[in-house]
């Protein structure tokens, strides 16, 4: 089991578990059948208004692939439907949220990591480098990761426990806050009450001073309170 540290814009380290060689690939299988299948129905609608001798399948399976892969992952928060099935995603070994041009760098050299090579480069690079990267991770700064705890803890499930109705928000600028960034802060609330040592104090802290600042306001005494009244306004707004 592998695993990297990532320090956020916000001055929060998260420790990720790398996915590992065969989630990856069980998710990229999961994209060809459904690249295969899309591929198939629009090579079938063209040929009823074309001569089908005159069609060239590549022609249509590469674009929809190169777009599949490129759209998804930019606006699906690094995920394709492979990924999201097996619960993987990409992300920003920096910290950073990773943009439309790492998606297209990692989208270009999967034509030599997996197609050209039938995924043997891939295989190689992911099982022999630290974290977990292959050729377009590499030149992207990204790397593919399980999804964190408070991701299966969805604020969906947040909403069901709690008993809002008659709930007057504290800070109702939370909403400033997307729903990503308020999983992170319960993550980093979790971290610090179930391992209440120097360095996840320290996170929260950091986390805390961060939010004063996007927030303009100051924080009371007690943070771990002031963290869950965030998300309890959260969830109480967006509801």
């Amino acid at each position: 089991m592998r695993k990297i540290n990532i320090t956020t814009t916000q001055n929060v380290t998260i420790e990720y578990e790398l996915a590992s060689v065969s989630e990856r690939a069980a998710s990229t299988a999961i994209d060809i059948v459904i690249i295969y299948l899309g591929s198939l129905i629009l090579y079938g609608i063209f040929s009823i208004f074309t001569d089908s001798s005159s069609l060239n399948y590549l022609f249509i399976s590469t674009p929809i692939a190169f777009f599949y892969h490129l759209l998804l992952e930019t606006f699906n928060h690094g995920q394709t439907l492979g990924k999201s099935i097996i619960k993987i995603r990409v992300v920003k070994i920096n910290g950073e949220r990773p943009g439309f041009f790492d998606f297209l760098m990692r989208t270009v050299f999967r034509f030599i990591d997996i197609t050209v090579t039938l995924g043997t480069l891939a295989l190689i690079t992911i099982s022999s480098t630290q974290k977990g990267q292959r050729l377009g991770d590499f030149l992207a700064d990204t790397s593919v990761v399980k999804l964190i705890n408070v991701n299966r803890f969805s604020l969906n499930r947040i909403l069901s426990m709690e008993k809002l109705k008659n709930y007057t928000p504290v800070y109702p600028d939370v909403v400033k806050f997307k729903e990503e960034e308020m999983l992170l802060i319960k993550e980093t609330l979790d971290r610090t009450m179930k391992y209440e040592n120097d360095s996840h104090l320290e996170a929260r802290d950091n986390l805390v001073s961060k939010i004063e600042e996007q927030l303009g306001i100051v924080a009371p005494p007690d943070k771990d309170l002031f963290l869950k009244t965030l998300i309890k306004d959260f969830v109480s707004i967006t509801r």
